[in-house]
């Protein structure tokens, strides 16, 4: 009688000890679920203060946008995209919480609205967050020029065309290969003092036929004016080329390129690292070029830009 008696008691015991785990397991899982909804609402609304502006705010082709993102502390910046290319964002010293990037329309990019994509995550946090904005290309008012020319001017010898194609390969490699480091600093400079030349975009017709656009902006200067460099970088390119004649190819990191021909004589090497102002050159008129002048080109991220915006964009970037 006892030991049933007894029995009877550790299993109610055992019963109300299995329930009590049970009611404390609940509370627990409870508990840790408000704990992760918690910290995934706090990370939400941390996510959504960031903010993404660009200047301007209705790029043309060959203008250069420069994208700003602020973003609230414990937020990381992992990588931004736009046209099938990567944004390089860099953190703006002494303005903490903010990053700007440079970014490149070619000339030709097909006009309309297209996604920019950044990513970001929060600092505690493994999941990636994906940012989405749109940003409306309008098309640019390029200018023509009609010229008429013997065909001993235009048309190119077997050699010529040969070598012509040879730097278009050497030269189209560095596009292809973008330094991850930042080294320009600032505003990017005009490199020489003249007066303004053939426009950045210039649709060319040559006998009636289109030829390529002008891919730079020319600066008419008395032959050996001082040529500049417009911004810190490293020599990465110098060469005598068919149609540039003495040129100088500048990297300043990140993809973005500036490019210095006609020069009739050249003061740097390959390798070589420039601050914004060294002298690379002096203006001349080799390769095919009609008169003293020098051609200022820039690439970012392999597009075509326009230098004068370049130049306006970087007004205010650190």
């Amino acid at each position: 009688m006892r030991e049933g008696v007894s029995r009877e008691i550790r299993t109610t015991w055992f019963r109300r000890w299995l329930r009590g785990v049970a009611c404390l397991w609940m509370a627990l899982s409870v508990l840790g679920w408000m704990g992760v909804a918690g910290h995934a609402a706090g990370e939400e609304e941390m996510l959504s203060s960031v903010q993404v502006s660009w200047l301007p705010e209705e790029p043309r082709q060959g203008e250069v946008l420069h994208l700003r993102l602020r973003a609230p502390a414990g937020v990381v910046l992992k990588e931004g995209e736009m046209l099938s290319r990567p944004i390089h964002f860099s953190s703006s010293p002494g303005r903490s919480g903010e990053w700007d990037a440079l970014f490149g329309i070619d000339l030709a990019q097909i006009p309309g609205p297209h996604p920019v994509r950044i990513w970001l995550e929060a600092a505690d946090g493994p999941a990636l967050h994906k940012l989405t904005s749109t940003i409306r290309i309008l098309p640019q008012a390029f200018g023509e020029e009609h010229l008429t020319l013997p065909d001993s001017k235009v048309t190119l010898s077997p050699e010529s065309l040969a070598r012509v194609n040879r730097e278009r390969v050497r030269i189209a490699s560095l596009w292809e290969a973008e330094t991850p480091e930042r080294f320009w600093e600032g505003p990017f400079l005009v490199p020489v003092q003249g007066r303004p030349g053939s426009p950045f975009g210039l649709r060319r017709w040559i006998n009636e036929q289109p030829r390529s656009p002008h891919t730079g902006m020319d600066i008419r200067a008395p032959e050996g004016t001082p040529v500049l460099a417009a911004n810190h970088g490293r020599v990465a390119l110098v060469g005598d080329f068919f149609f540039g004649g003495n040129s100088v190819f500048l990297d300043h990191g990140q993809g973005v390129y500036t490019m210095y021909f006609h020069l009739s004589s050249i003061n740097v090497v390959e390798g070589q690292n420039v601050t914004k102002g060294d002298l690379l050159g002096l203006v001349g008129m080799t390769g095919r070029a009609t008169g003293h002048h020098l051609h200022w080109g820039v690439r970012l991220g392999g597009a075509r830009v326009d230098p004068v915006s370049l130049v306006a964009r970087t007004e205010g970037v650190l």
